[in-house]
């Protein structure tokens, strides 16, 4: 038996998720009919990915997900998976809402683990204009924010301290978070149970085009027919793209994220600090931090700023752990105790307008690809559309304002 055999088995035997799995193996999803049944590559097994090739699955489809690492390997593992609808643009916020009722069904279904402690963010001067134009957008939701003083915060999350020069602050109270690790995983379990072929790791090469359709790839584990490939592929997008003859540009951003081992549970809220440092803490104890504004525009970062790249040394690496630890100890003293047990520098997959991409590639038949910041936030409800569109052929209106068009041309 093949390593990538053996691993897609072992997944499908290390599958925990009760009798869930054959309920959305079985589901209508939506009453998605994939007739003929169609032979769908999925490149990417980040949580896009995982949830587009589960639902292609349980519609029907015979999908294959070609990873070229591992699951979860890329900005999915990097990211502080802070589930939310908060952006200051309505008609990116009403699919994100569509996203979250997801997430609660998926959550529910498939076992994903996520914690809806809702969130508190804070601004200081600077930042003060751009949190409440967020604020203003949410009021129209049935989740609108409640604002708080900085002594509220600190009534309302004991042990939290934003300091006293908050010039604005509200809470949300239906936000999530979740270990996108384990989130990714669960989706390839319940894609694996409803027939799809988990291959990794099996990096796609090369598409294979006849004239300007596809009809299937090559990997490092050989050729594969196919009638539709899907690109999940984060900051890869650009080079899937380009094997297709396609020009894409995405914005580079680095971002430090730090996972600590496990302490005392003090919270299960996100908190976003003036949009610098985003934090939180998972059900296990394990907290996360992250900047998430990127590093300063300093001589030292100039590599990290123009491409990507891990810290140069271990030392180094182990310095910005316990930075950023210290920093975030600022707000909650709780994490001070922690030890770092993952340092990366997670680049994030931003389209140039900080809005998804979805749909039909321009001028390839056959091609189909998902980009977008806020993955995490986006994963349930993409892979229900993208499914939708793939397996018959309607287009979702949720989905018109964010198509490929917008930068890749026919």
């Amino acid at each position: 038996m093949s390593d990538t055999m053996e691993r897609w088995m072992g997944m499908r035997r290390r599958t925990v998720i009760g009798g869930a799995v054959a309920v959305a193996a079985t589901m209508s999803a939506g009453g998605l009919a994939a007739t003929p049944r169609k032979r769908v590559g999925v490149v990417g097994g980040g949580i896009i990915g995982a949830s587009v090739a589960f639902q292609l699955a349980r519609a029907g489809a015979d999908v294959f997900l070609f990873e070229k690492e591992r699951p979860a390997a890329g900005a999915t593992q990097a990211s502080v998976a802070w589930i939310n609808p908060v952006v200051n643009d309505a008609t990116y916020m009403r699919l994100r809402l569509e996203s979250m009722a997801a997430w609660l069904e998926d959550d529910r279904v498939l076992g994903l683990q996520a914690v809806w402690g809702g969130s508190v963010s804070w601004a200081y001067a600077d930042k003060e204009k751009a949190l409440r134009a967020k604020a203003e957008v949410l009021q129209g939701t049935d989740d609108p924010p409640r604002t708080l003083s900085a002594g509220q915060i600190r009534q309302t999350c004991p042990g939290v301290n934003p300091g006293d020069g908050v010039a604005f602050a509200f809470q949300s109270h239906k936000d999530g978070h979740v270990d996108p690790v384990h989130a990714t995983e669960r989706y390839l379990a319940a894609a694996a149970a409803a027939g799809a072929k988990i291959l990794y790791p099996c990096e796609v090469t090369k598409i294979l085009l006849t004239g300007s359709r596809v009809t299937g790839v090559r990997t490092s584990k050989g050729d594969f027919p196919l009638d539709m490939l899907v690109s999940a592929t984060g900051t890869d997008t650009p080079h899937i793209m380009a094997m297709a003859g396609k020009q894409l540009q995405l914005a580079h951003k680095p971002g430090l994220v730090i996972h600590t081992d496990a302490q005392p549970v003090v919270t299960d809220k996100v908190f976003e600090a003036s949009s610098l440092i985003e934090f939180k803490q998972y059900a296990d104890g394990r907290f996360l931090t992250s900047f998430t504004g990127g590093p300063p525009d300093l001589p030292v970062h100039a590599e990290v700023l123009k491409r990507q790249m891990q810290h140069p040394s271990e030392e180094l690496r182990q310095f910005h752990g316990q930075m950023l630890i210290a920093r975030t100890a600022e707000y909650i003293p709780a994490i001070g105790n922690a030890q770092p047990v993952k340092i990366l520098v997670g680049f994030r997959p931003y389209p140039l307008d900080n809005r998804p991409i979805c749909g039909p590639v321009p001028g390839v038949e056959g091609l189909y690809t998902i980009v977008t910041h806020s993955g995490i936030t986006l994963a349930p409800i993409l892979g229900r559309y993208a499914a939708q569109e793939i397996a018959t052929g309607r287009q979702a209106p949720s989905l018109a304002p964010y198509r490929p068009s917008r930068y890749i041309a026919a």
